[in-house]
Protein backbone atom coordinates (compact mmCIF):
# COMPACT_ATOMS: atom_id res chain seq x y z
CA UNK A 1 0.00 0.00 0.00
CA UNK A 2 2.51 2.31 0.90
CA UNK A 3 4.39 1.56 -2.33
CA UNK A 4 1.26 2.56 -4.60
CA UNK A 5 0.74 5.92 -2.21
CA UNK A 6 4.87 6.78 -2.93
CA UNK A 7 4.42 6.19 -6.87
CA UNK A 8 0.58 7.99 -6.84
CA UNK A 9 2.90 10.91 -4.97
CA UNK A 10 6.02 10.91 -7.12
CA UNK A 11 3.65 11.10 -10.21
CA UNK A 12 1.24 13.32 -9.34
CA UNK A 13 3.62 15.66 -8.10
CA UNK A 14 5.98 15.65 -11.53
CA UNK A 15 2.77 16.00 -13.60
CA UNK A 16 1.85 18.92 -11.83
CA UNK A 17 5.04 20.56 -10.61
CA UNK A 18 5.26 23.72 -13.16
CA UNK A 19 1.95 24.78 -12.82
CA UNK A 20 1.53 24.50 -9.51
CA UNK A 21 5.20 26.71 -8.53
CA UNK A 22 3.35 29.08 -10.94
CA UNK A 23 -0.05 29.61 -9.94
CA UNK A 24 1.80 29.30 -6.28
CA UNK A 25 3.96 32.59 -7.30
CA UNK A 26 1.33 34.28 -8.74
CA UNK A 27 -0.55 33.53 -5.89
CA UNK A 28 1.96 34.40 -3.05
CA UNK A 29 1.73 38.33 -5.26
CA UNK A 30 -1.83 38.73 -6.12
CA UNK A 31 -2.74 38.23 -2.01
CA UNK A 32 -1.79 41.86 -2.00
CA UNK A 33 -2.97 42.66 -5.41
CA UNK A 34 -4.28 46.13 -4.47
CA UNK A 35 -1.43 47.48 -2.09
CA UNK A 36 1.11 46.69 -5.06
CA UNK A 37 -1.35 47.67 -7.93
CA UNK A 38 -1.30 51.07 -5.84
CA UNK A 39 2.13 51.43 -5.27
CA UNK A 40 2.97 50.17 -8.91
CA UNK A 41 0.75 53.17 -10.29
CA UNK A 42 -0.21 55.76 -7.51
CA UNK A 43 -1.61 58.24 -10.41
CA UNK A 44 -4.30 55.98 -10.63
CA UNK A 45 -5.15 54.91 -7.00
CA UNK A 46 -4.69 58.38 -5.18
CA UNK A 47 -6.45 61.68 -6.14
CA UNK A 48 -5.24 64.20 -3.00
CA UNK A 49 -8.55 64.92 -2.76
CA UNK A 50 -10.19 64.29 0.84
CA UNK A 51 -13.72 66.27 -0.30
CA UNK A 52 -16.91 63.75 -0.24
CA UNK A 53 -17.61 61.80 -3.01
CA UNK A 54 -20.64 63.28 -5.32
CA UNK A 55 -23.61 61.26 -6.12
CA UNK A 56 -23.79 58.61 -7.71
CA UNK A 57 -26.32 60.20 -10.79
CA UNK A 58 -23.81 63.08 -10.65
CA UNK A 59 -20.36 60.62 -10.86
CA UNK A 60 -21.74 58.96 -13.72
CA UNK A 61 -23.07 61.73 -15.75
CA UNK A 62 -19.75 63.54 -15.53
CA UNK A 63 -18.12 60.37 -16.95
CA UNK A 64 -19.78 59.47 -19.79
CA UNK A 65 -19.71 63.01 -20.41
CA UNK A 66 -15.96 62.86 -21.01
CA UNK A 67 -16.26 59.99 -23.30
CA UNK A 68 -19.54 59.55 -25.30
CA UNK A 69 -18.39 56.16 -26.60
CA UNK A 70 -18.84 54.00 -23.29
CA UNK A 71 -21.48 52.91 -20.69
CA UNK A 72 -20.80 52.48 -17.13
CA UNK A 73 -21.84 49.23 -16.02
CA UNK A 74 -20.34 49.01 -12.14
CA UNK A 75 -19.16 51.61 -9.80
CA UNK A 76 -18.10 50.90 -6.43
CA UNK A 77 -19.84 52.57 -3.28
CA UNK A 78 -17.67 52.26 -0.78
CA UNK A 79 -14.02 54.77 -2.21
CA UNK A 80 -12.46 56.06 0.89
CA UNK A 81 -11.62 59.91 0.46
CA UNK A 82 -8.72 60.82 -0.90
CA UNK A 83 -8.91 57.29 -3.21
CA UNK A 84 -9.75 56.58 -7.04
CA UNK A 85 -12.60 54.11 -7.71
CA UNK A 86 -12.02 51.42 -10.37
CA UNK A 87 -15.25 51.79 -12.63
CA UNK A 88 -16.28 49.12 -15.12
CA UNK A 89 -16.98 50.51 -18.44
CA UNK A 90 -18.46 49.18 -21.97
CA UNK A 91 -18.94 50.44 -25.14
CA UNK A 92 -22.25 51.94 -26.45
CA UNK A 93 -23.74 50.43 -29.42
CA UNK A 94 -23.70 52.52 -32.88
CA UNK A 95 -27.28 52.90 -34.28
CA UNK A 96 -25.83 50.24 -37.06
CA UNK A 97 -25.16 48.09 -34.18
CA UNK A 98 -21.32 48.10 -34.61
CA UNK A 99 -19.80 48.87 -31.21
CA UNK A 100 -17.03 51.78 -31.04
CA UNK A 101 -13.71 49.77 -30.00
CA UNK A 102 -12.48 51.28 -26.63
CA UNK A 103 -9.46 49.31 -25.46
CA UNK A 104 -10.18 49.08 -22.49
CA UNK A 105 -13.24 48.17 -19.80
CA UNK A 106 -11.56 49.76 -16.25
CA UNK A 107 -11.61 53.67 -15.41
CA UNK A 108 -10.53 54.94 -12.66
CA UNK A 109 -12.19 57.61 -10.74
CA UNK A 110 -12.11 60.79 -8.58
CA UNK A 111 -15.27 60.15 -6.80
CA UNK A 112 -15.00 63.81 -5.52
CA UNK A 113 -14.92 65.34 -9.21
CA UNK A 114 -15.52 63.06 -11.84
CA UNK A 115 -12.35 63.25 -13.49
CA UNK A 116 -10.94 59.94 -15.18
CA UNK A 117 -7.37 59.55 -13.65
CA UNK A 118 -6.75 56.78 -16.37
CA UNK A 119 -8.14 53.44 -18.45
CA UNK A 120 -6.86 49.84 -18.64
CA UNK A 121 -8.03 46.82 -20.41
CA UNK A 122 -8.47 43.97 -17.07
CA UNK A 123 -5.95 40.97 -17.61
CA UNK A 124 -4.39 42.01 -20.97
CA UNK A 125 -0.61 41.88 -21.33
CA UNK A 126 0.50 45.17 -22.31
CA UNK A 127 4.34 46.41 -21.07
CA UNK A 128 3.52 49.07 -18.44
CA UNK A 129 2.89 49.18 -15.20
CA UNK A 130 -1.06 49.68 -15.28
CA UNK A 131 -1.54 46.19 -16.60
CA UNK A 132 0.90 44.51 -14.61
CA UNK A 133 -1.06 43.32 -11.49
CA UNK A 134 -4.34 42.19 -13.45
CA UNK A 135 -2.39 40.20 -15.91
CA UNK A 136 -1.25 38.39 -13.45
CA UNK A 137 -4.38 37.50 -11.50
CA UNK A 138 -5.43 36.61 -15.03
CA UNK A 139 -3.07 34.34 -15.14
CA UNK A 140 -3.35 32.70 -11.58
CA UNK A 141 -7.28 32.27 -12.38
CA UNK A 142 -7.25 31.02 -16.12
CA UNK A 143 -3.05 30.67 -17.15
CA UNK A 144 -4.75 33.01 -19.91
CA UNK A 145 -6.09 30.81 -22.28
CA UNK A 146 -9.50 31.37 -23.72
CA UNK A 147 -12.67 30.05 -22.94
CA UNK A 148 -12.63 27.18 -19.86
CA UNK A 149 -9.77 25.49 -20.91
CA UNK A 150 -7.39 27.36 -18.20
CA UNK A 151 -9.58 26.77 -15.87
CA UNK A 152 -10.43 23.20 -16.68
CA UNK A 153 -6.45 22.59 -16.13
CA UNK A 154 -6.64 24.39 -12.99
CA UNK A 155 -9.01 22.32 -11.73
CA UNK A 156 -7.87 19.33 -12.56
CA UNK A 157 -4.62 20.51 -10.88
CA UNK A 158 -6.25 21.36 -7.87
CA UNK A 159 -7.57 17.77 -7.20
CA UNK A 160 -4.20 16.23 -8.20
CA UNK A 161 -2.70 18.61 -5.75
CA UNK A 162 -5.56 17.47 -2.89
CA UNK A 163 -4.78 13.67 -3.64
CA UNK A 164 -0.70 14.50 -3.64
CA UNK A 165 -1.20 16.59 -0.29
CA UNK A 166 -2.94 13.54 1.52
CA UNK A 167 -0.80 11.28 0.20
CA UNK A 168 2.23 13.05 1.74
CA UNK A 169 0.91 13.15 4.87
CA UNK A 170 0.02 9.23 5.01
CA UNK A 171 3.69 8.60 3.72
CA UNK A 172 5.56 10.61 6.35
CA UNK A 173 3.25 8.75 9.52
CA UNK A 174 5.52 6.03 11.35
CA UNK A 175 4.52 2.66 10.34
CA UNK A 176 4.25 1.42 13.72
CA UNK A 177 1.64 3.30 16.23
CA UNK A 178 3.77 2.88 19.57
CA UNK A 179 5.66 6.00 20.99
CA UNK A 180 3.56 7.70 17.85
CA UNK A 181 5.29 11.16 18.32
CA UNK A 182 8.70 10.09 18.91
CA UNK A 183 8.14 8.18 15.87
CA UNK A 184 6.62 11.05 13.54
CA UNK A 185 8.37 13.87 15.38
CA UNK A 186 11.56 13.52 13.14
CA UNK A 187 9.20 13.99 10.26
CA UNK A 188 8.83 17.41 11.07
CA UNK A 189 12.48 18.52 11.23
CA UNK A 190 15.60 18.68 9.46
CA UNK A 191 18.66 15.91 11.02
CA UNK A 192 21.94 18.06 11.33
CA UNK A 193 24.20 18.06 8.96
CA UNK A 194 22.19 16.48 6.00
CA UNK A 195 23.61 17.63 2.78
CA UNK A 196 23.09 16.44 -0.69
CA UNK A 197 19.97 14.18 -0.86
CA UNK A 198 19.07 13.98 2.09
CA UNK A 199 19.09 17.69 2.83
CA UNK A 200 16.91 17.99 -0.32
CA UNK A 201 14.39 15.11 0.83
CA UNK A 202 14.11 16.54 4.85
CA UNK A 203 13.26 20.21 3.30
CA UNK A 204 10.46 18.27 1.10
CA UNK A 205 9.13 16.70 3.85
CA UNK A 206 9.45 19.21 6.55
CA UNK A 207 8.18 21.92 4.78
CA UNK A 208 5.21 19.83 3.44
CA UNK A 209 3.60 19.14 6.92
CA UNK A 210 4.63 22.59 8.36
CA UNK A 211 2.22 23.72 5.00
CA UNK A 212 -0.26 21.13 4.93
CA UNK A 213 -3.27 22.61 6.15
CA UNK A 214 -3.00 25.87 4.17
CA UNK A 215 -2.18 23.41 1.14
CA UNK A 216 -5.52 21.11 1.67
CA UNK A 217 -7.46 24.41 1.64
CA UNK A 218 -6.11 26.26 -1.17
CA UNK A 219 -6.35 22.63 -3.39
CA UNK A 220 -10.11 22.12 -1.91
CA UNK A 221 -11.10 25.72 -2.21
CA UNK A 222 -9.15 25.96 -5.87
CA UNK A 223 -11.76 23.05 -7.12
CA UNK A 224 -14.65 25.19 -6.45
CA UNK A 225 -13.28 28.51 -7.82
CA UNK A 226 -12.22 26.45 -11.37
CA UNK A 227 -14.54 24.06 -11.85
CA UNK A 228 -17.57 25.25 -9.37
CA UNK A 229 -20.36 24.20 -11.94
CA UNK A 230 -18.95 20.93 -13.47
CA UNK A 231 -17.62 19.06 -9.72
CA UNK A 232 -18.16 20.85 -6.79
CA UNK A 233 -21.53 22.40 -7.08
CA UNK A 234 -23.03 18.29 -7.66
CA UNK A 235 -21.38 17.95 -4.91
CA UNK A 236 -21.68 20.15 -2.78
CA UNK A 237 -26.17 19.80 -3.73
CA UNK A 238 -26.19 16.38 -2.27
CA UNK A 239 -25.98 17.77 1.42
CA UNK A 240 -28.17 20.41 0.37
CA UNK A 241 -30.29 22.87 -2.10
CA UNK A 242 -28.13 25.35 -4.09
CA UNK A 243 -29.41 29.04 -5.04
CA UNK A 244 -29.69 29.90 -8.84
CA UNK A 245 -28.07 33.26 -8.95
CA UNK A 246 -30.28 35.91 -10.50
CA UNK A 247 -27.81 36.62 -13.13
CA UNK A 248 -28.39 33.39 -14.84
CA UNK A 249 -32.31 33.50 -14.34
CA UNK A 250 -33.41 36.90 -15.03
CA UNK A 251 -35.16 37.42 -18.79
CA UNK A 252 -34.04 39.16 -21.41
CA UNK A 253 -35.34 42.52 -22.43
CA UNK A 254 -36.82 42.44 -26.13
CA UNK A 255 -36.02 45.55 -26.31
CA UNK A 256 -33.78 48.63 -24.37
CA UNK A 257 -35.50 50.22 -22.02
CA UNK A 258 -35.66 54.25 -22.42
CA UNK A 259 -33.59 55.82 -20.17
CA UNK A 260 -36.44 58.38 -18.72
CA UNK A 261 -38.24 55.54 -17.78
CA UNK A 262 -35.30 54.05 -15.64
CA UNK A 263 -34.67 54.81 -12.09
CA UNK A 264 -31.55 56.83 -11.19
CA UNK A 265 -28.70 55.20 -9.31
CA UNK A 266 -29.47 56.56 -6.00
CA UNK A 267 -33.16 55.99 -6.03
CA UNK A 268 -31.97 52.46 -6.72
CA UNK A 269 -29.88 51.86 -3.66
CA UNK A 270 -32.18 53.34 -1.59
CA UNK A 271 -35.06 51.06 -3.13
CA UNK A 272 -32.68 48.13 -3.05
CA UNK A 273 -31.59 48.72 0.89
CA UNK A 274 -35.51 48.56 1.82
CA UNK A 275 -35.47 45.65 0.33
CA UNK A 276 -32.37 43.81 2.53
CA UNK A 277 -32.82 40.98 5.03
CA UNK A 278 -33.71 42.27 8.60
CA UNK A 279 -30.84 40.81 9.78
CA UNK A 280 -28.61 42.89 7.07
CA UNK A 281 -29.63 46.31 8.26
CA UNK A 282 -26.29 47.57 9.05
CA UNK A 283 -24.69 46.35 6.23
CA UNK A 284 -23.07 49.27 3.85
CA UNK A 285 -23.34 49.80 0.10
CA UNK A 286 -20.54 48.20 -1.72
CA UNK A 287 -21.30 48.16 -5.39
CA UNK A 288 -23.82 48.61 -7.94
CA UNK A 289 -24.09 47.87 -11.65
CA UNK A 290 -27.00 48.50 -14.20
CA UNK A 291 -27.98 45.15 -16.13
CA UNK A 292 -29.56 46.84 -18.98
CA UNK A 293 -30.08 43.77 -21.08
CA UNK A 294 -32.52 42.59 -18.08
CA UNK A 295 -33.79 45.64 -17.26
CA UNK A 296 -32.60 45.40 -13.35
CA UNK A 297 -30.12 47.16 -11.22
CA UNK A 298 -27.48 45.11 -9.07
CA UNK A 299 -27.08 46.64 -5.89
CA UNK A 300 -24.42 45.14 -3.75
CA UNK A 301 -23.92 45.32 0.27
CA UNK A 302 -21.71 44.46 2.42
CA UNK A 303 -21.03 43.98 6.30
CA UNK A 304 -18.97 46.27 7.55
CA UNK A 305 -14.89 45.41 7.71
CA UNK A 306 -16.20 42.62 4.69
CA UNK A 307 -12.60 40.65 3.75
CA UNK A 308 -10.82 43.36 6.01
CA UNK A 309 -11.26 41.92 9.01
CA UNK A 310 -11.33 38.36 10.21
CA UNK A 311 -14.32 36.27 9.96
CA UNK A 312 -16.18 38.87 7.95
CA UNK A 313 -17.65 37.24 4.73
CA UNK A 314 -21.16 38.21 4.56
CA UNK A 315 -22.76 40.00 1.29
CA UNK A 316 -26.33 40.49 -0.01
CA UNK A 317 -26.75 41.43 -3.81
CA UNK A 318 -30.19 42.79 -4.28
CA UNK A 319 -31.61 42.98 -7.94
CA UNK A 320 -34.14 45.29 -8.44
CA UNK A 321 -36.60 46.49 -11.50
CA UNK A 322 -34.93 49.31 -13.19
CA UNK A 323 -38.38 50.74 -13.62
CA UNK A 324 -40.22 50.32 -10.14
CA UNK A 325 -37.65 49.39 -8.20
CA UNK A 326 -39.50 45.68 -7.58
CA UNK A 327 -37.44 42.92 -5.89
CA UNK A 328 -36.33 40.89 -8.44
CA UNK A 329 -33.90 38.41 -6.37
CA UNK A 330 -31.21 38.55 -3.93
CA UNK A 331 -28.18 36.54 -3.25
CA UNK A 332 -25.97 36.43 -0.21
CA UNK A 333 -25.21 34.82 3.03
CA UNK A 334 -28.60 35.45 5.02
CA UNK A 335 -30.84 35.17 2.10
CA UNK A 336 -28.88 31.96 0.92
CA UNK A 337 -29.52 28.46 1.99
CA UNK A 338 -26.69 26.80 4.00
CA UNK A 339 -25.29 24.98 1.32
CA UNK A 340 -25.08 28.31 -0.17
CA UNK A 341 -23.89 30.07 3.09
CA UNK A 342 -20.90 27.44 2.53
CA UNK A 343 -20.04 28.16 -0.74
CA UNK A 344 -19.55 31.86 0.06
CA UNK A 345 -16.69 30.57 2.65
CA UNK A 346 -14.68 29.15 -0.74
CA UNK A 347 -13.04 32.24 -2.04
CA UNK A 348 -12.37 34.24 1.31
CA UNK A 349 -10.50 31.33 2.26
CA UNK A 350 -8.56 30.59 -1.00
CA UNK A 351 -7.17 34.01 -0.75
CA UNK A 352 -7.13 34.25 3.29
CA UNK A 353 -9.32 37.69 3.31
CA UNK A 354 -11.46 35.21 5.36
CA UNK A 355 -8.75 35.85 8.67
CA UNK A 356 -8.21 39.68 7.14
CA UNK A 357 -4.89 40.57 7.03
CA UNK A 358 -3.32 37.64 8.81
CA UNK A 359 -5.10 35.23 6.45
CA UNK A 360 -3.63 37.07 2.78
CA UNK A 361 -0.27 37.20 4.57
CA UNK A 362 -0.18 33.30 5.45
CA UNK A 363 -1.25 32.57 2.31
CA UNK A 364 0.96 34.77 0.73
CA UNK A 365 4.16 33.21 2.75
CA UNK A 366 2.72 29.65 2.25
CA UNK A 367 2.76 30.10 -1.67
CA UNK A 368 6.03 30.43 -1.61
CA UNK A 369 7.13 27.46 0.76
CA UNK A 370 4.54 25.54 -1.97
CA UNK A 371 6.54 26.79 -4.52
CA UNK A 372 9.44 25.43 -2.67
CA UNK A 373 7.75 22.30 -2.61
CA UNK A 374 7.60 22.09 -6.31
CA UNK A 375 11.19 22.56 -6.12
CA UNK A 376 12.45 20.18 -3.88
CA UNK A 377 10.14 17.49 -5.28
CA UNK A 378 11.36 17.72 -8.52
CA UNK A 379 15.24 18.21 -7.14
CA UNK A 380 14.39 14.83 -5.53
CA UNK A 381 13.33 12.95 -8.63
CA UNK A 382 16.19 14.07 -10.21
CA UNK A 383 18.89 13.12 -7.90
CA UNK A 384 17.12 9.41 -7.29
CA UNK A 385 17.49 8.82 -10.49
CA UNK A 386 21.23 10.25 -10.74
CA UNK A 387 21.92 7.76 -7.88
CA UNK A 388 19.95 4.80 -9.85
CA UNK A 389 22.36 5.55 -12.54
CA UNK A 390 25.97 3.17 -12.69
CA UNK A 391 28.80 5.57 -12.12
CA UNK A 392 31.01 6.15 -16.08
CA UNK A 393 34.41 4.45 -16.01
CA UNK A 394 37.62 5.68 -17.49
Amino acid sequence: MRGLLRRLHRWCGLVIAVLLLACSVTGSIIAFEHELDAALNPGLFRTGNLQPALPPNALIARVEAQDPRIRVTQLPLDTRPGQASEWHVQARELPAGATAGLGFDRLFVAPSSGRVLGARQWGAWQWDRAHLLPWLNRFHRTLTLPGRIGNQLLGAMAILWLLLSLSGLVLTLPARWSNFWSRWKPAWQLKAGAKGFRLVNDLHRAMGLWVLPLALCTAFTGIYLNLGNEVFKPVASLFGPISPHPVATLAQLGAPRPSSAILSPEQAVQAARGLLPDAAQDYVPWYMGHLAPRGAYRVAFKEPGMREQALRVRYEQVFIDDQTGELLGRFGYLSGTATDRFLVWMYPLHSGKSWGLAGRLLISLSGLVIALLCITGMLRWVKRRNMGKPTPRG
